[in-house]
């Protein structure tokens, strides 16, 4: 629930750190030209900045066009150049002190990755097996078993009301309704629950994270104080639904 909590941590907080940079191949080796290139951050990082990671041919010109996935649960990053690279190029990625975590703290210096392309071309990735709001508050999902409790996100009883209105005990397309058309509130930003395609822009998410990260909330994390935090795998779960439009 919103409280009068600043939103922001102190600013002595330790500065972000970039844990490492893969792509599809070993770092040493040729890319292909249709490359994928993944940020690992200590923390989680803004979305407002990931798009300032510049990637150049031959370190010159401007930046190539990506496609950006933003894994907050894992706190990394993934670009995805729109069109193939030019074969047997070099190309050079820089990670600017701009970019900020959700906390707005900078990454601690500036870096660099250099790497060069050859010719082969990845085949498309298989396709992730789709998951419905069904999958998530059903008998096996998650949200249900953590956050579906009476004085929670649930009416079991006559006269009860959901904590926000939000109960998450049966699923419908009511339900659903409500989760992406709803501005969260408290939410800084005015973010939705549930933006479909935007894990990182789901206030859901944001609220589920914020048990073990900064995540910038008003109020508690959820699930609240005392009940077990989600897994890693439940919230890698939630944050594949969003992405494949919270069906």
């Amino acid at each position: 629930f919103p409280s009068g909590e600043e939103i922001f941590p102190p600013a002595n907080d330790p500065a972000m750190l970039l844990q490492g940079v893969t792509l599809s191949s070993p770092i040493e080796a040729l890319q292909p030209v249709n490359t994928a290139i993944t940020l690992t951050f200590s923390d989680i990082i803004d979305p407002d900045t990931g798009s300032l990671v510049a990637i150049r041919l031959g370190g010159r010109g401007s930046p190539i066009e990506t496609l950006p996935e933003y894994n907050l649960v894992e706190r990394k990053l993934i670009l995805r150049p729109k069109a193939n690279l030019v074969s047997e190029a070099e190309y050079q990625i820089d990670v600017g002190t701009s970019i900020k975590s959700l906390a707005g703290v900078a990454i601690d210096r500036p870096t660099r990755v250099t790497f060069r392309t050859g010719r082969d071309v990845l085949p498309n990735p298989p396709m992730e097996v789709p998951l419905t709001l069904a999958d998530m508050i059903g008998t096996k999902g998650q949200l249900k078993a953590f956050c579906a409790a009476s004085g929670c996100h649930a009416v079991q009883a006559v006269g009860e009301v959901a904590a926000r209105n939000l109960d998450l005990s049966t699923e419908s397309p009511a339900l659903r309704s409500y989760l992406v058309n709803t501005t969260a509130v408290g939410s800084p930003e005015s973010l939705r629950l549930v933006q479909p395609g935007q894990p990182e822009r789901s206030y859901l998410l944001r609220k589920l994270l914020a048990t073990g990260s900064f995540a910038r909330i008003m109020g508690e994390p959820m699930p609240a104080e005392g009940n077990p935090p989600l897994g890693t795998d439940a919230m890698l779960a939630v944050q594949r639904w969003i992405r494949q439009g919270a069906n």
